[in-house]
């Protein structure tokens, strides 16, 4: 309802006022709607007792308060206006304990980590961070790892703890495209400017590395050290020395311009017959050549090669092809026309190899297609004519003996 106002009168007891009873009743109104506005109706739900500047009326779920504005009951819009604060006075937002704090812009969340102080800004950053001066820039010691530039200066730098050489917290210059190689702080090329074709080289007077000439410190460069040959050797002594590539028998060397050419002036060979360790006398057609253990010779047939050995006084032992390993006194098969070694060369001195017609020490030899010796290599080309049955047997020892089956 309208606030009632009471009838007063013209005058002092004019009775043109409201009656007592109609004041009364105004009044009762007026204290009712107050009472229920900011009431239950019968107790007022606010007080302002103790009450300090700056504080607000906040309910307490009975009454309103006098209480400072500490938190919010629900999200805050500033609908388009700004947080501004009175007197340069801060603006703190500070979360509770380890809470963090969190920016979302653009659909972006940036986080301002309570537990560790991390700030997680997972886009671009675009900032500028140029001091007027060095000295004017955050100190190394307290801010480790801070990258900045300085207003007219060409290098970027960063706040590093060096821990070679002890030099600790420092400002550190970085390198860029445009830093020259004397930025280096081991590296002098202001004492000395370098002149055209000349190197950096460590000076241990200064601990620097300084513009030199390729050469310094030596008399001369030479172009090689040393050469060994088949027999001799050489080394170079002077930065002028010359190294000479000689031909020796039936060879001579060529120099034309940067090429050197080397040429074999003597006979080449290109027949078997020419070689040093070949035999091909009375060679014909459909003989090979095998190796005798000093030269090639000729063979009418593919030579099987068996190695013959002794195991004690009792047995021979024949390895080669057909065996997978030395076997005692094995049965041997040959075929007519086929030529065998039989390489007693290791034990043919206490063992002497022989092939017989008849069993036994006192056997018959038989000889017939056979060249070389028992006692080091028996070859034996088998004859056509070849009986059946052969053996072969140790001249001195009885029991090294075996069978030799002749097939065709």
């Amino acid at each position: 309802m309208a606030k009632q106002t009471l009838g007063l009168g013209s005058a002092a007891n004019d009775n043109t006022g409201d009656t007592l009873r109609v004041g009364g009743d105004k009044i009762n109104d007026n204290f009712n709607e107050i009472y229920t506005g900011i009431g239950n109706g019968t107790t007022l739900s606010l007080s302002v007792t103790n009450a300090a500047v700056g504080q607000v009326l906040r309910y307490n779920g009975s009454t309103f308060l006098p209480s400072d504005y500490t938190n919010l009951t629900a999200g805050l819009d500033v609908n388009g206006n700004s947080i501004v604060s009175s007197s340069n006075g801060n603006i703190n937002i500070a979360p509770n304990g380890t809470g963090n704090l969190t920016l979302g812009v653009g659909g972006v969340t940036n986080t301002f980590t309570g537990a560790d102080g991390i700030i997680d800004m997972p886009t671009k950053v675009k900032y500028k961070n140029e001091w007027a001066s060095l000295g004017a820039a955050p100190a190394a010691a307290t801010y480790t790892g801070y990258f900045f530039t300085v207003d007219g200066d060409d290098n970027p730098y960063v706040n590093i703890n060096i821990t070679a050489g002890g030099v600790g917290d420092t400002r550190a210059k970085l390198l860029t495209q445009y830093s020259g190689v004397n930025d280096l702080v081991d590296v002098d090329t202001n004492t000395a400017a370098p002149t055209n074709g000349q190197v950096l080289k460590w000076s241990s007077s200064g601990s620097k590395w300084a513009p030199a000439n390729d050469d310094s410190g030596i008399s001369s460069l030479n172009l090689w050290a040393s050469v060994a040959g088949d027999t001799g050797s050489t080394t170079a002594n002077t930065g002028s020395d010359t190294l000479t590539i000689a031909g020796g028998t039936n060879i001579t060397t060529v120099v034309s311009g940067d090429t050197l050419t080397v040429n074999f002036s003597g006979t080449l060979t290109t027949t078997f017959a020419a070689l040093t360790d070949t035999n091909v006398g009375g060679l014909t057609q459909g003989d090979s050549l095998f190796y005798n253990g000093t030269n090639w010779v000729p063979t009418r047939s593919p030579i099987t090669w068996w190695e013959v050995n002794a195991d004690g006084a009792n047995h021979y032992t024949i390895n080669g092809p057909g065996f997978s390993a030395a076997t005692n006194d094995p049965t041997l098969y040959v075929q007519r026309g086929q030529t065998y070694a039989f390489d007693n060369s290791v034990q043919g001195a206490g063992h002497p190899f022989r092939i017989q017609s008849t069993t036994g020490l006192a056997g018959t030899p038989y000889t017939a297609g056979q060249t070389g010796s028992g006692i080091t290599v028996l070859y034996w080309t088998v004859p056509m004519d070849a009986p059946s049955t052969l053996y072969y047997q140790c001249t001195l020892h009885a029991l090294m003996n075996g069978t030799i089956n002749v097939i065709t």
